[in-house]
């Protein structure tokens, strides 16, 4: 299945196994079944860092199992002040 995926404040693909290596927005074809949380390993984003992950403009747990032409977007938390 294929997903379209933008990242947010400084991320980036991690993996350079993949095309969009270093890219924030991009198509991606994952097996399906794939959660968020799937993903994130796919895409080589650090565990550790913590993330808000919107699913078709909705904020989704990293658990979400995600479906075809689903469009994905994760970002760092951000505070200002």
């Amino acid at each position: 299945m294929e997903l379209s995926v933008r990242l947010f404040a400084g991320l980036t693909c991690g993996n350079p196994a993949l095309t969009c290596f270093g890219e924030r927005s991009f198509r991606l074809e994952v097996p399906a079944g794939t959660t968020i949380a799937d993903l994130r390993g796919i895409l080589a984003i650090d565990p550790a860092m913590p993330l808000l992950c919107m699913v078709n403009h909705r904020h989704e747990p990293e658990g979400r199992v995600l479906d075809d032409n689903d469009q994905v977007g994760m970002f760092p938390p951000i505070g200002g002040g």
